[in-house]
């Protein structure tokens, strides 16, 4: 099954992101000079190799590197949304190599939607069901907006972390320059990943998701796709009114192969996963769409990897 049949090392310098997957020390326990920031984190740095393999006769292309998956729960009428979103997009999207959603809990009274705004309706019943499963009871419905899940790990033993941006941003610098590098010389193994998509006929389209074991073999693995949808202009509560022009990006539109996924166990050898998805009936814009693979630990739901792709 397996037949590589070319590699290119096309050499990418990401930054790792780790606060996600690490549980933090207090703040007081570390020397100011030897603190994470989100300014010295360019002294760590890591490549990725994109990778080409022939399986199954496709051609798939991943790099070879963890994305930290990042979970952000908002909605319309939260005001303080926003400035969360944005500091996502400056400070670790755009930094670390990551897969970023955005998730609009349907039964939370900041994401959903009334009469003024049910035509701009962004909420999605899948985001109640994984916030639910991240806290492991139900609060989707009271949670706290924004809230953000890094990789679904734990932070300081919460999950999901609520409120506003400082709470992210002292996670980050809760970690030592030490635990920052020993984690990545001590890295669990994980998997990458890599999606083909064909388009079959109109709004109708054929998925194919490799997964390679790295050392992580042998281990029972979820997969989950998901749909995303970006460029969609929509009112947004922000702190000086309501921006009536507001561009969501990453929005989660809904699970392609079940809300709860699949299990399957990973050996040493590729695994391909085909599906089919199908835009029919719905007002997605296709060629604003994406496609996130995640990959998890089923005992845990802690991701192991993810990869967005483009339809």
């Amino acid at each position: 099954m397996k037949n590589i049949i070319q590699i290119k090392r096309s050499i990418k310098t990401y930054v790792p992101i780790v606060v996600c997957l690490l549980m933090a020390s207090a703040c007081d326990d570390i020397d100011e000079t030897n603190r994470v920031t989100i300014g010295n984190m360019e002294e760590y740095k890591i490549e990725g190799n994109d990778v080409t393999v022939e399986v199954d006769g496709q051609s798939f292309t991943y790099t070879d590197l963890h994305r930290i998956l990042i979970e952000d729960f908002t909605g319309w009428r939260c005001v303080n949304c926003p400035n969360m979103a944005a500091f996502l997009i400056n400070n670790i999207e755009n930094i670390f190599p990551s897969v970023v959603v955005s998730l609009h809990p349907a039964s939370n009274s900041l994401s959903n939607t009334d009469q003024v705004a049910s035509r701009f309706s962004l909420s999605c019943t899948l985001a109640d069901e994984i916030a639910n499963t991240l806290a492991g009871s139900t609060i989707a419905s009271s949670m706290s907006l924004p809230a953000v899940s890094l990789d679904q790990k734990a932070i300081n033993g919460q999950i999901l972390q609520s409120g506003d941006t400082l709470t992210v941003y002292n996670t980050l610098r809760s970690l030592s320059f030490d635990q920052f590098s020993s984690y990545y010389v001590n890295h669990a193994p994980f998997v990458n990943l890599a999606i083909n998509v064909k388009k079959s006929s109109d709004n109708n389209y054929l998925l194919s998701t490799l997964l390679v074991p790295g050392a992580y073999i042998n281990k029972d693995v979820k997969l989950q796709l998901w749909l995303l949808e970006s460029g969609i202009v929509a009112y947004q509560s922000t702190q000086s009114g309501i921006n009536r022009e507001y561009v969501n990006n990453h929005v989660l539109r809904m699970a392609i192969n079940g809300n709860q996924g699949e299990v399957f166990t990973i050996g040493d050898d590729y695994v391909m996963k085909s599906h089919t998805l199908s835009l029919e009936g719905t007002s997605y814009v296709a060629d604003n769409c994406s496609v996130v693979a995640i990959i998890s630990d089923p005992n845990t739901n802690e991701v192991i990897n993810s990869v967005e792709v483009d339809l």
